[in-house]
């Protein structure tokens, strides 16, 4: 991702060593040795790194007066710490550093500081051209969350399904958080091993306020779909605690600008905290009667909790079973319409669980693909229609269930 890079160092041989490795990175590097004359030209430039020794202006002084230019505010800025002082560091994150990276450092942590600085600045430009006339933003859906009340429908395979589609439409933006805890299976759904996973993740204080630390606890998938795993035991999810999950998304919108939170089928405090904070809720169902009574009691424990309810799209999912239940049969039972219709197909559905590759990149061509690539755009309402825009039908819930 080329970038033009405004280089503030006063030391010439550290100066020519950053430019180097940046250029052989294919950015182009313009040195300022006088920090008193790098603001004037820091708006020429998609990012600044400030390397300064103790001199006057200092570097703490230089980022301070770039972002006290309201015009620069959007130009990350990387600034160098002469030493591992933690003091040090936070008068540079006082000034509006946007990240601070101690000497001595590894240039492959450099390239990856750099790297996702610039995914920042570019995000940013495109949220910039989301301005409407009146100069308000309009309404984006940035954290969807796939949550049924009952286990085996489909929850885990659908949230794979749509951040993957949402991942081949913008790769390294897209990221899906496991927390069907105690026994997520995200990673096993893209058969990826991980190395960190939530558990650790929420022990590091620092990445849970650091949106580029976070990023590094995250496994990519060759689709550039990033996960952020659930823990392998039991005993390491309960690491991870309600008070967690506010921090957690708010931190991890810092570095994506989409989120998909798989939360599982069990109705926790945790599970709440995410149903509160996403923006649009699927909820799958199968299409037989104890499927419709989880969902039915749902809505009733849901009554009066806010804007929850109206979040939520419900996803009828004929994965492994068909003519059970016609859909109006279900619609009537929910007193609401479907947002969409999973087909009947057990062979895709099978082997792609069986081979860690989701539907939409195993089998691109086929109906269900089709059908997941739908449900992921409505979800993030790239189509136009946003979450709950199916209309509630008249009448009380009942009919079938009743029966």
């Amino acid at each position: 991702m080329p970038s033009s890079i405004l280089l503030v160092a006063t030391d010439p041989a550290a100066a020519g060593a950053m430019s180097k490795l940046l250029t052989g990175l294919g950015h182009t590097v313009t040195p300022q040795a006088d920090p008193a004359a790098a603001v004037a030209s820091v708006a020429e430039h998609q990012l600044v790194i400030i390397d300064v020794a103790s001199t006057e202006p200092t570097g703490v002084d230089v980022c301070r007066a770039i972002r006290a230019t309201p015009a620069l505010a959007s130009v990350p800025v990387l600034c160098v710490s002469p030493a591992d002082d933690i003091e040090e560091r936070i008068r540079f994150l006082e000034a509006g550093a946007d990240d601070v990276i101690p000497r001595p450092f590894d240039n492959r942590e450099l390239e990856a500081r750099v790297e996702a600085l610039m995914l920042r600045f570019r995000r940013t430009l495109d949220r910039a051209g989301s301005i409407i006339a009146d100069g308000s933003i309009s309404a984006t859906v940035r954290i969807v969350a796939v949550f049924s009340p009952k286990g085996g429908v489909g929850t885990t395979t659908i949230a794979a399904n749509v951040a993957l589609a949402s991942a081949l439409r913008r790769p390294d933006r897209v990221a899906i958080v496991d927390l069907a805890l105690p026994f997520g299976s995200v990673a096993t759904h893209l058969n990826l091993p991980v190395r960190q996973t939530l558990a650790d993740l929420v022990r590091d204080e620092s990445a849970m306020q650091e949106p580029e630390i976070l990023r590094s606890y995250a496994t990519r998938h060759d689709s550039g779909l990033h996960v952020l795993a659930a823990p392998g035991s039991p005993e390491m999810a309960e690491l991870i605690e309600t008070a967690h999950i506010a921090p957690l998304l708010a931190t991890a919108l810092g570095t994506y600008d989409a989120l998909v939170v798989d939360a599982g089928s069990s109705i926790s405090d945790r599970a709440m905290a995410v149903l509160e904070r996403a923006d649009s809720i699927l909820v799958p169902l199968v299409p037989e009667i104890a499927s419709l009574k989880a969902v039915h009691a749902l809505l009733e424990y849901l009554t009066g909790s806010g804007s929850v309810p109206g979040k939520m799209s419900f996803v009828l999912n004929n994965t492994f079973a068909r003519e059970i239940l016609r859909q109006r049969d279900v619609e009537s039972s929910l007193g609401m319409r479907l947002a969409l219709e999973l087909p009947y197909d057990p062979f895709v559905y099978l082997k792609a669980v069986n081979e860690g590759i989701p539907v939409v990149q195993g089998a691109p061509r086929s109906q269900a693909a089709e059908r997941l690539g739908q449900l992921s755009a409505m979800a993030f309402g790239e189509n136009g229609v946003g979450p709950g825009d199916a209309p509630a039908k008249k009448g009380r819930l009942g009919g079938i269930l009743r029966r």
